[in-house]
């Protein structure tokens, strides 16, 4: 392998909070070998979701596109982006002369069966055929849906658990491949993402620590909130579960996530154990957050903190000589890993996309990655600066603003500053000036003046995967 043609371990999990990570100071999880990525590395921690949802997300990691350019700002299952096969991520990394190989995961807005363009998928069909041979069923172990915000005793054993099987395939795909070429791995789990369940110890592994109380703001209180994020909480919280309950659901999140990074050890072992590791950049991610409770919500598909930022760690190889162990206020986004990852295996970068390479930040050659960043979700907007975060909701005309360095948990709405607001409002404008966007008209932004629905109307959206359960 050329030197100059590093190997690439790319991690993907799904609805991982940026707090919950021991590197970023979470009071209990233990997460030692995401930190140790951190003290090698460099954390990112202002670090967001253009769009908090899997599908967009995840189609905009792979094209660099953000989701309201190419179309589809939204979960829309049934929406197919237009591009040519050449400009994914899988086939841009391939033409590199990388061997390529995407393990698990991918959920795009594109037909089921597409790959991106990479050599070898390897997907979890076997792994369902061997639950259904040895334990009676292919899935649902404890009868919670997608979206569910219960706990629930995971019936596999740790070696039928999607994240333990995963690493295996992984391992196995790096001790066959063709020596002689660089690799491209991509491990996509879907974990600590609903149905909130795992076997044990990681099951009770926090049922004794002090973990934090969900968090609440006057701003989300009722006839204060956004209706946005209101019908969603509404909508998919539309019961009341008892506290300990609630604090059953953030404890089981929590098991997920050291299980998660306990097998990334083994696989991180792997790479050791072969001479592999100096020589390969590690990059760790999550596609959005999770609400966990949070002012009375679950699951994501809003900009708060605890749903669209994510975590996002880069460990380059040891013999750059990068200064290890920094954490970076640059701001990022998933759009900026496609020009990144090109950047750094000497592919060609599509002249068309919306992300920028951060390469140069990790090198510790700027501090900056990008200026601004728009997110966009359905009908909810962010526009953030680096430092302030402005929301806006176009149902309701409703503004938010915070400071994301010294309110990490979005407790302390801002948007009474006028000033502060207005700038922030003022640049929004002139950024969807710049993209033609159809939520601006005659330079003002659209305010659809709608009323929250009905008790009855919430309850009857309540029909994505299960539901969510938890009480405002």
């Amino acid at each position: 392998m050329s030197p100059d043609r590093p190997n690439i371990l790319f991690i993907t999990s799904d609805q991982h909070r940026a707090d919950s990570m021991g590197c970023s100071g979470h009071p209990c999880v233990r997460t030692p070998h995401l930190d140790q990525l951190a003290y090698e590395g460099v954390r990112m921690d202002q670090c967001f979701s253009e769009c908090p949802v899997c599908i967009p997300a995840r189609t905009t990691l792979i094209t660099g596109i953000q989701s309201h350019r190419y179309g589809s700002p939204s979960y829309n299952a049934n929406f197919r982006i237009e591009r040519e096969r050449e400009k994914f991520l899988g086939s841009l990394i391939t033409a590199a002369g990388y061997q390529t190989c995407l393990l698990g995961k991918r959920h795009w807005h594109t037909e089921p069966s597409f790959r991106a363009g990479f050599e070898t998928h390897i997907g979890d069909e076997r792994l369902k055929r061997e639950r259904l041979r040895e334990m009676g069923r292919p899935w649902g172990s404890t009868g919670l849906g997608l979206n569910e915000i219960h706990a629930g005793m995971s019936i596999w054993p740790d070696r039928l658990d999607s994240v333990t099987w995963q690493v295996d395939e992984t391992i196995d795909f790096l001790d066959t491949r063709e020596k002689e070429q660089p690799f491209f791995v991509w491990y996509s789990t879907n974990s600590p993402h609903p149905p909130f369940q795992i076997h044990e110890p990681y099951y009770s592994m926090y049922d004794h620590s002090d973990i934090p109380e969900p968090v609440h703001a006057e701003w989300s209180q009722p006839g204060n909130c956004p209706r946005d994020i209101e019908v969603h909480r509404s909508s998919y919280n539309p019961m009341p579960i008892r506290a300990e309950e609630l604090r059953k659901s953030r404890v089981v999140y929590y098991g997920m996530i050291t299980h998660l990074d306990h097998q990334l050890g083994r696989l991180f072992g792997y790479l050791m154990a072969n001479g592999l590791y100096h020589n390969t950049w590690i990059v760790y991610t999550s596609d959005h957050g999770e609400f966990l409770g949070d002012f009375g919500n679950t699951a994501k598909s809003a900009f708060t903190n605890c749903a669209a930022r994510i975590p996002l760690l880069v460990r380059p190889p040891r013999d750059l000589g990068y200064e290890p162990g920094r954490v970076s206020n640059a701001l990022v986004s998933w759009p900026d890993l496609l020009p990144t990852f090109c950047d750094i295996a000497g592919a060609t970068t599509p002249d068309d996309i919306c992300g920028q390479s951060f390469l140069p930040v990790i090198s510790g050659e700027t501090n900056t990655a990008r200026r601004d960043l728009h997110g966009h979700i359905e009908s909810s907007h962010m526009y953030h600066d680096g430092r302030y975060k402005y929301l806006y909701f176009v149902n309701d005309g409703k503004e938010l603003v915070f400071d994301t360095i010294e309110d990490r948990n979005d407790q302390a709405d801002l948007s009474h500053d006028e000033e502060l607001t207005g700038r922030l409002r003022e640049a929004f404008i002139a950024h969807l000036a710049e993209e033609g966007h159809h939520h601006l008209e005659d330079g003002k932004l659209i305010n659809r003046n709608l009323p929250l629905p009905s008790m009855k109307e919430l309850r009857g959206k309540n029909t994505h995967g299960w539901g969510g359960i938890i009480n405002n």
